[in-house]
């Protein structure tokens, strides 16, 4: 079982008032199957995994949080603050979940696991990293239903995880690749002119001239 830390700041606010977004998504407690094998059966665990790739291609990623059921009204936005189940909670093991998840992203989506504790009751947040270079691919490489191979999963304002359809929406995860790119080579070119600046220029001394000069006659 991951070891629990208080909620921060952050996590606090959001199980104070809880509201789904684009970038957050609750779950309710579930537990995480011993085997990659065992997915299959695991309809819930796929749809996390479509969110982790869905958020891996937003600006500033996201949070799944885990232990959060939908309250009776008709639309769902009400939500109940469960907890996680204790028999879910020992399931979860971060190095066995990354494995999982990382067959099936490319490049391997970046996120942590926290067992988050919040008045009195566990909670499980993945919190997922943006891609660092290029937009993240899924591949289904294990048959799983509720992924698709060789498409990108993108979170919308409804909010929900889905597949780019639609010519704008692939746009728009270009754009923001592009415009990583750009910040990246930015900074390269920080640090290149940063480093020049301190580089110390060295200055001919008058018997580097004379040796200089010397060389010239055996030259003419």
């Amino acid at each position: 079982m991951i070891n629990p830390i208080k909620a921060d700041s952050i996590i606090s606010g959001i199980l104070e008032s809880p509201n789904e977004n684009k970038s957050i998504e609750f779950k309710p407690s579930i537990p995480w199957p011993k085997k990659i094998n065992e997915l299959k059966d695991h309809h819930k665990v796929q749809e996390i995994i479509e969110s982790i790739l869905a958020m891996s291609n937003l600006r500033n990623g996201g949070k799944i949080i885990l232990g959060i059921e939908k309250g009776p009204d008709d639309e769902g936005k009400n939500y109940v603050l469960s907890g996680m189940d204790t028999n879910h909670l020992a399931t979860y093991d971060q190095d066995l979940i990354f494995d999982h998840v990382r067959n099936f992203g490319e490049p391997e989506p970046r996120f942590q696991i926290l067992n988050v504790e919040f008045q009195e009751k566990h909670f499980m947040v993945f919190a997922v990293q943006s891609f660092e270079f290029a937009p993240i691919i899924c591949k289904n490489n294990r048959n799983l239903e509720k992924l698709e191979s060789a498409v990108f999963y993108i979170r919308n304002d409804k909010p929900e995880t889905k597949k780019i359809t639609e010519t704008w929406e692939m746009r728009e995860i270009i754009d923001l690749a592009i415009e990583k790119e750009l910040d990246l080579f930015s900074t390269r070119m920080q640090r290149f002119f940063k480093t020049m600046s301190s580089a110390k220029i060295l200055k001919s001394t008058p018997d580097d001239q004379a040796k200089f000069k010397d060389e010239l006659k055996d030259i003419t």
